[in-house]
């Protein structure tokens, strides 16, 4: 028998109360085990419950991203075909204004009635406005989808604002508005940057100013901001360009909004004034694109003003070359508008011409006869509207009895084809294109007048069937851009030989010597890069300088053309200026005065 346990139960019923206790506790055991299997459960069914409706929203997701970038990949097609498509119509636009503006300069170089010339001016300015407003199109198109790069390259300062100056010559000429482009002395010439969209801007601003002006004048200035000094050696300086009209001024309400596209006014409304209405939107953008600032103000007199300021590096080269003046010699300008006076004499300056400015006669016969008693070379530099103005005191002050019988008369005039000789009751030495703009162009004027020829009324110009010029190549697939460039380059004294296919170009300079070559970029068959290329390879060094000439503008066409070893680039429409500049850079100058 079981002894008695110490609470005086019988060990029998201890155990039985152990049992009791024990199987309570295994079945509470059981029961938050199985509790908690079945939590366990619940849970991985929830999870498997979200896992899958996360794995159906993502798979939804993937579904929007994969619409959202098919979407994305359809609509960069479209651009992408639209961008061609611009580019195409761009291309074939630009090569019939070739024909239309060519056309119109090889014209109006002729002796014309005035109404035959006014109506060549107009038919020439109305092809630059469509080139002006095709551009705009396109710069806008290009800016939206921000595919406008600017590039770094090294030039002469002076030839964008020379460039769009001689745009819009025919333009002001028709309104009979006069411009004006002033470069201050201390401003350096050598700098790096992008030039085509400098004189893309400038182009705007002054295409905005004339389109605004009834009458008057537009002036374009380049000067170095108040207070700031030239550059040093490869360092980076601030230029303020500025263009200036007698126009309305620009009202109060578009003041905050002068650069927005399509500004909301009726005074300035592109339905009133002609153009698209983009070119100060494009020109703010792009001058932000080129690390500057751009702003407007209307003048206390009358008229607006237009500034940029643009850092430009120094080039670290040599200023481009200057030609050298006579010795000894003394210019007298005469001139009734205060800006033309400004900008002979800063050209004056640079070229280091002694001279005097005044915009009355009696104060230029002073000057005059100073000159002459003082023994100096004298010459009249005489602006054509006082020339109409005073001509019978001017007859008198330079006439063969006179003390000034010996001052020498160039005249400069907006429309020089156009004065004949005896127009005037005095002799004309040498006339030159209003407004000035190329130092070149006034030294030769100069020279022109040395010796008795200089006496001769009129003009001296020797047909250009008679020079004996450099020889040129000029490869182009369209024969009526052949025909417009052979005879502006024909005009300019050149020998030219044509050639429609890259493969009868490559011909051509394996068995004859070319000076020149003007090389159209899209050709059939064989296109001008190409082309380009195999000459390099056949000719090496020997091989002459190629100039792309192309309807294709943007920067990558540039960089592409440089790419293959061209060395200069014209756009089309091609421009008898534009051929000028190529011709003297390219082209040696003991070739060009030997030949």
């Amino acid at each position: 028998m079981f002894p008695p346990s110490a609470s005086g139960l019988p060990p029998a019923t201890v155990l039985a109360q152990a049992s009791t206790v024990w199987s309570g506790a295994v079945i509470v055991g059981f029961s938050a085990v199985a509790f908690l299997a079945w939590q366990l459960w619940r849970a991985r069914r929830q999870y498997s419950v979200d896992l899958s409706d996360q794995a159906h929203q993502v798979s939804e997701e993937q579904d929007k991203v994969r619409l959202l970038l098919e979407e994305k990949e359809a609509v960069a097609r479209e651009s992408q075909s639209k961008s061609v498509m611009l580019a195409t119509l761009s291309r074939e636009i630009r090569a019939h204004l070739n024909g239309v503006i060519g056309s119109a300069d090889l014209l109006i170089d002729n002796s014309l009635q005035t109404r035959q010339r006014d109506l060549l001016t107009t038919l020439r300015s109305s092809a630059e406005a469509l080139h002006q407003s095709l551009n705009d199109i396109l710069d806008y198109s290009s800016i939206e989808t921000g595919k406008i790069p600017i590039g770094s390259r090294s030039f002469d300062l002076t030839r964008p604002l020379i460039d769009a100056v001689e745009q819009l010559s025919p333009q002001a000429l028709l309104k009979g508005l006069e411009l004006v482009l002033i470069v201050a002395p201390d401003v350096p010439l050598a700098v790096k940057g992008d030039d085509a969209r400098l004189q893309q801007v400038l182009l705007n601003l002054m295409t905005n100013a004339v389109r605004f002006t009834p009458s008057g004048r537009v002036v374009l200035r380049v000067e170095l901001p108040s207070g700031s000094t030239a550059p040093a050696k490869n360092g980076s300086t601030w230029l303020h360009f500025s263009v200036s009209d007698t126009g309305p001024g620009i009202p109060p309400e578009m003041e905050a909004t002068i650069f927005d596209r399509f500004a909301p006014s009726d005074s300035f409304s592109p339905r009133k004034f002609g153009g698209s209405g983009l070119e100060l939107a494009i020109s703010k953008r792009l001058v932000e694109l080129m690390g500057g600032t751009i702003g407007a103000r209307s003048l206390p007199e009358s008229g607006s003003e237009f500034w940029v300021v643009l850092p430009l590096a120094a080039d670290g080269m040599p200023a481009p070359v200057r030609p050298v003046a006579p010795a000894g010699l003394h210019l007298v300008v005469l001139d009734d508008l205060a800006a033309s006076r400004v900008a002979a004499s800063a050209m004056l300056r640079r070229l280091g011409i002694d001279h005097d400015v005044t915009d009355t006669t009696a104060n230029a016969a002073g000057l005059l006869r100073d000159s002459v008693e003082a023994g100096g070379d004298t010459v009249l530099l005489l602006d054509e509207s006082v020339a109409q103005e005073s001509a019978d005191d001017l007859g008198r002050l330079l006439a063969v009895d006179s003390p000034l019988r010996a001052v020498r008369v160039v005249l400069m005039s907006g429309a020089p084809e156009a004065v004949g000789p005896g127009t005037f009751p005095f002799a004309i030495a040498a006339n030159v294109r209003k407004p000035l703009l190329r130092a070149d162009v006034l030294l030769e004027a100069l020279r022109r007048t040395d010796g008795a020829a200089a006496r001769l009324p009129g003009p001296i110009e020797v047909p250009a069937e008679a020079r004996q010029g450099p020889c040129v190549l000029v490869v182009d697939d369209d024969e009526i851009s052949r025909s417009v460039t052979s005879q502006l380059l024909a005009r300019l004294g050149c020998t030219v030989q044509l050639a429609k296919s890259g493969a009868l170009a490559i011909e051509r300079i394996r068995t004859d010597h070319f000076d020149l070559v003007f090389m159209d970029c899209q050709m059939p068959e064989m296109d001008g890069f190409t082309t380009t290329e195999k000459i390099i390879a056949m000719a090496g060094r020997k091989a002459p300088p190629i100039v792309a000439l192309t309807a294709n503008i943007g920067v990558q066409d540039r960089e592409r053309c440089f790419a293959v070893g061209m060395r200069d680039f014209v756009s089309k429409p091609v421009r008898k200026a534009e051929l000028a500049r190529v011709v003297k850079t390219w082209i040696p100058e003991e070739i060009l005065d030997v030949k």
